[in-house]
């Protein structure tokens, strides 16, 4: 049952965050969905891998059934990369507002549309 939640839990986080990205207007709060969802499928990949009674997959341990060590090993590179591209975009969300005075998309889009002298 406990994967089955992780996995539950999973799509539920992933659909939040794709929502805050679509209703929400302050870079903030998207970026803040953007997290919500890459958290949501790695939570989705940890889960994938659960196996009830199973054993870490290391040679010696003894029989019975493994986990497979191929989710583990994605998930770890995907909170890497998640960890990296999320210090980036919120330096650029930073010096955007710094330079812009606005964390407002729709503001954004329309500065950039008619650009003032």
């Amino acid at each position: 049952m406990e994967g089955l939640a992780g996995l539950a839990l999973g799509i539920a986080l992933v659909g939040l965050g794709f929502w805050t990205l679509v209703v929400r207007r302050n870079l903030i709060w998207k970026l803040l969905g953007l997290d919500v969802a890459a958290g949501g499928s790695i939570l989705f990949l940890v889960a994938l891998g659960y196996r009830p009674g199973g054993r870490p997959a290391i040679v010696g341990l003894g029989p019975g059934p493994a986990v497979d060590p191929l989710p583990q090993a994605l998930v770890l590179t995907a909170i890497v990369i998640h960890f990296a591209t999320l210090a980036l975009a919120l330096v650029y969300v930073v010096l955007l507002t710094h330079r812009r005075h606005t964390q407002d998309v729709r503001r954004l889009e329309a500065e950039e549309r008619w650009p003032q002298p």
